[in-house]
């Protein structure tokens, strides 16, 4: 890549991160927040962040915002909730065209990032509350949000999923919280997590454009210098799960046809490299052993695929299948992964799992939030390495690692979700 990234400490617990592709057309700056997830704060946070964006002390209406967002050629400006195993992520981000792109050559992005830094040194704040009317059209929709979750049942599962096998961990909240806690939320309350938020959180500045800003740091520095009290405090983002002693089997009836089932393993080895191809091998192509085998030549499912959950040391298998097939599927699934542990792995299978390391490494920088995502990677790993040299790592993972990996997988939890009308007996389901 001719892409140039520096990443700049701007305070104990702020820093920048700008990084420069001549190819790019467009500026994108984003501050995320970042803190150890909890029932408590969840939901405040997740709505604190949705109404500091949505207008603030200068345009105070969702709707003056984004008619000043049109006027600078369709800018964006959006608050993204989610959470990385154990931490909650709150990021601001905005975008525009780059600045040469304007018609009469207008400074965009100058006037995008006061906008963007006024959300937070000026929110649309009266009395120490948030401003009531757009108070309660984020309240209705984050609570959409909450309600709509069980309406994408993939996902859905996977959550629950993560509920059962991160029982009494941080992973295994909803980083929207629950519908009670944000029901019970008030514009001052709200307002009272903004700002413990802005004291509190660690937070990681990136910028992806064209071109350097050069006074794009300090103005950083300064809104979060004069916060007042700002004392944000370490936390671990990787922190495996414990492992269960016996396997849990969770399920769950709900009015659907097709039944839902994911598997999760837990394990102790810390070889990232060789548990990521291990996963992709498993289930993360159309030529891994569960699509190839599980899915095609037994035509037990609608879809199986694996993926590795690295902040939680955790590989998950989720499939969808008619409920008569569980038992079945589920034997399936053991079995490609016992083959790896046999070493039963094709120079064809090494390949293909290889060639999309490579495609996906190959693709960051398409997109800024390539860029953004490729680069948060680094920073919480403390590692500093380019895509080509990442691909280098995976390279020289060998076929005795990848079956090291998969022998350390210890079988943890068992999702499923099946039709309330319909009673199958499954072996160890209550």
């Amino acid at each position: 890549m001719t892409t140039q990234s520096k990443r700049t400490p701007l305070s104990d617990a702020v820093a920048l991160t700008e990084i420069l592709d001549p190819k790019l057309k467009t500026n994108c700056i984003q501050l995320q927040f970042l803190q150890p997830l909890s029932a408590e704060n969840a939901s405040a946070y997740a709505l604190a962040g949705n109404i500091a964006v949505s207008s603030n002390g200068v345009f105070s209406s969702n709707a003056a915002m984004k008619r000043k967002l049109h006027l600078l050629y369709g800018a964006d400006l959006s608050c993204i909730i989610t959470k990385q195993g154990d931490t909650q992520v709150i990021t601001f981000s905005a975008s525009s065209i780059a600045d040469r792109y304007a018609l009469e050559g207008e400074p965009v992005f100058d006037e995008l990032l006061t906008i963007f830094l006024d959300c937070i040194r000026k929110p649309n704040v009266q009395n120490d509350a948030f401003d009531e009317t757009e108070f309660h059209i984020q309240k209705k929709n984050l609570l959409d949000s909450i309600e709509a979750e069980i309406n994408e049942k993939r996902q859905y599962a996977i959550s629950q999923t993560y509920k059962a096998a991160f029982q009494g961990e941080p992973a295994a909240i909803s980083c929207f919280g629950t519908k009670d806690t944000a029901s019970a939320l008030t514009p001052s309350s709200v307002y009272a997590a903004f700002l413990n938020m802005l004291k509190t959180a660690k937070v990681e500045a990136f910028f992806v454009g064209p071109e350097a800003k050069p006074q794009l740091a300090e103005s950083i520095r300064s809104v979060f210098a004069a916060i007042p009290g700002r004392c944000a405090s370490d936390f671990a983002f990787y922190k495996p799960s414990p492992i269960k002693p016996q396997p849990q089997t969770v399920v769950e009836k709900l009015p659907v046809n097709q039944c839902k089932m994911v598997m999760g393993w837990k394990t102790t080895c810390d070889d990232r490299y060789a548990l990521k191809t291990m996963a992709i091998l498993l289930g993360g192509t159309p030529s891994s052993k569960l699509f190839s085998n599980v899915r095609e030549k037994m035509s037990l499912c609608y879809y199986c695929a694996a993926n590795y959950l690295e902040y939680k040391h955790f590989l998950m298998v989720d499939c969808g299948i008619e409920t008569e097939n569980i038992d079945t599927t589920k034997t399936a699934i053991l079995a490609q992964l016992d083959a790896i542990c046999k070493g039963e792995i094709t120079d064809e299978e090494l390949e293909s799992t290889r060639m999309c390391l490579h495609n996906t490494l190959h693709g960051i920088g398409d997109t800024a939030s390539s860029y953004i995502n490729w680069y948060f990677g680094q920073m919480i790993r403390d590692t500093n390495l380019t895509p080509e040299e990442e691909e280098q790592c995976y390279l020289q993972v060998t076929k005795e690692q990848i079956v090291a990996a998969a022998k350390s997988m210890q079988l943890d939890t068992i999702y499923l979700m099946q039709n309330q009308e319909k009673e199958t007996e499954t072996n160890g389901n209550n």
